[in-house]
């Protein structure tokens, strides 16, 4: 009998450690602390620079003489813009900018020697992007400004020079990458288009220089580092039940 009640007495202890363990826990789940999400909304502030390549076209309106160059040369300015970001991975922005920019070119013919020269470019865009968590992939277009200094000399007379600021349109596009919440890596490429402009030279000691028509294009591929205001957002938490 007493050995009976002992094996019982075992045997209902063992069942209730049994049906203890199929009890769900009543141990706190860990709480983790999400951690910040990047987000591209905010304002910014760069600097930019590179090397512009252009292709520039010219015609003497009244001799009909056509001449064409490949001005190249380099480029370093500054930037300011806003970006905001929606629907999740979406970004729109406006973003302006100024800076130098030395482009030249040469072309002698029949002993007159025509330079131009540019001294620096502007532009105001729109930007439209699509962001993959730390990277912005993006296009951008809006309006160009810039100078084209023009002159004409031959030996024996004197040599004119006319400058000529233009507005025309640019389009582009490139990629931007946040490597730490504030700092942006971007690299570019931009096109930009002149309308044509006339550049009227008067004679000089008997030699008469023709109105000259130009039009001129450039391509600028570029780097610039960035800083954005701001801290990034943190994360929504999603509680699991």
């Amino acid at each position: 009998m007493r050995n009976l009640l002992l094996s019982s007495v075992a045997f209902t202890v063992l069942a209730g450690s049994a049906v203890a363990a199929d009890l769900p826990s009543t141990k706190s789940a860990p709480v983790f602390t999400p951690a910040p999400a990047f987000s591209w909304t905010g304002v910014y502030v760069g600097v930019y620079g590179g090397g512009a390549f252009g292709d520039g076209k010219s015609t003497a309106v009244n001799f009909g003489l056509k001449t064409s160059a490949s001005p190249n040369g380099g480029t370093a300015g500054g930037l300011v813009g806003y970006n905001y970001q929606f629907s999740p991975n979406f970004v729109i922005g406006l973003e302006g900018e100024g800076g130098w920019q030395g482009l030249e070119s040469s072309t002698t013919i029949f002993g007159v020697t025509t330079k131009s020269s540019t001294d620096y470019a502007a532009r105001i865009r729109g930007r439209l992007g699509y962001a993959l968590g730390n990277a912005l992939i993006f296009v951008a277009g809006g309006a160009s400004f810039s100078d084209l200094k023009l002159s004409v000399s031959s030996p024996g007379a004197n040599s004119y020079a006319i400058t000529k600021d233009s507005v025309g349109w640019t389009i582009g596009g490139g990629v931007d990458y946040a490597f730490t919440p504030n700092w942006i890596a971007r690299v570019e490429y931009l096109y930009d288009e002149v309308p044509s402009a006339t550049y009227g030279f008067l004679s000089a000691s008997g030699l008469t220089y023709d109105d000259v028509r130009v039009k001129s294009s450039e391509s600028t591929v570029r780097a610039a580092i960035i800083y954005k205001f701001g801290l990034p957002e943190a994360a929504p938490l999603v509680a699991k039940y």
